[in-house]
């Protein structure tokens, strides 16, 4: 009897930060508010600005929009916010890993032909600085991130083509998952093709997400057995 053969693809994972692998618990909020204060007088510069699933480029040019300020150095204000936000990050449990994150990424060693990158709205510097405490950052050593005022989906393709050059191997559209906690995330992944995988530890609830129509939909990954069973040759 002939024996079925299973060839394992190469899978890249790309990965959200906040609601997705932890909860910040507003330290990026706060330290936003704090670096606008600063530099400008202005205090509690981003209650108005929508921040859930968006780019850091885009939340900070909205805030200098709506108080009518021309002209600043989007380098300059990360600059200010990431020195606050160190300040934030280091502050006993000012962010904690979501439950199954860490269990996760030890199991899914087992697989080699399974590859990890971020996909985020953070800059790069507040993306490290979130990890950080955690110990998360050398799991996900590449990725796209939100410091330039892109398209969601084009900070995924940018995680891609990054991940390609960075392991050095290639990946079928089909075998890329986009990972995140937010209607935002589902339908940047739908955008390029990709699927989705969506987890409700963040600001919505499962139905709520159910409605966008990810790939996989799980409450949380407490349990990783249907999770990991997405990695298995099929």
């Amino acid at each position: 009897m002939q024996r079925e053969v299973f060839v394992l693809q190469n899978t890249l994972l790309i990965w959200d930060i906040d609601g997705t692998l932890i909860h910040s618990n507003g330290c990026g909020r706060r330290a936003m508010d704090r670096a606008f204060f600063q530099l400008f007088g202005i205090k509690d510069g981003f209650q108005d600005i929508e921040m859930s699933g968006r780019l850091d480029a885009w939340i900070v040019r909205d805030a200098l929009s709506l108080h009518h300020i021309r002209g600043f150095d989007l380098d300059l204000f990360f600059d200010t916010y990431c020195k606050i936000l160190a300040e934030e990050m280091s502050s006993i449990n000012a962010a904690v890993s979501i439950g199954g994150i860490n269990d996760f990424f030890q199991q899914s060693k087992a697989f080699s032909h399974v590859y990890h990158a971020l996909g985020t709205g953070n800059i790069e510097r507040g993306a490290r600085i979130k990890l950080a405490p955690q110990g998360l950052n050398p799991y996900l050593p590449v990725g796209g991130f939100g410091d330039a005022a892109l398209e969601r989906w084009q900070i995924i393709e940018q995680a891609i083509d990054r991940s390609k050059d960075y392991y050095k191997v290639s990946f079928q559209t089909e075998n890329i998952y986009v990972i995140g906690d937010t209607p935002l995330d589902i339908g940047c992944g739908k955008a390029i093709g990709v699927k989705t995988i969506a987890v409700a530890t963040g600001s919505h609830d499962i139905e709520e997400l159910r409605k966008h129509e990810p790939d996989y939909l799980f409450a949380n990954l407490g349990s990783q057995s249907g999770f990991l069973h997405i990695l298995e040759a099929r």
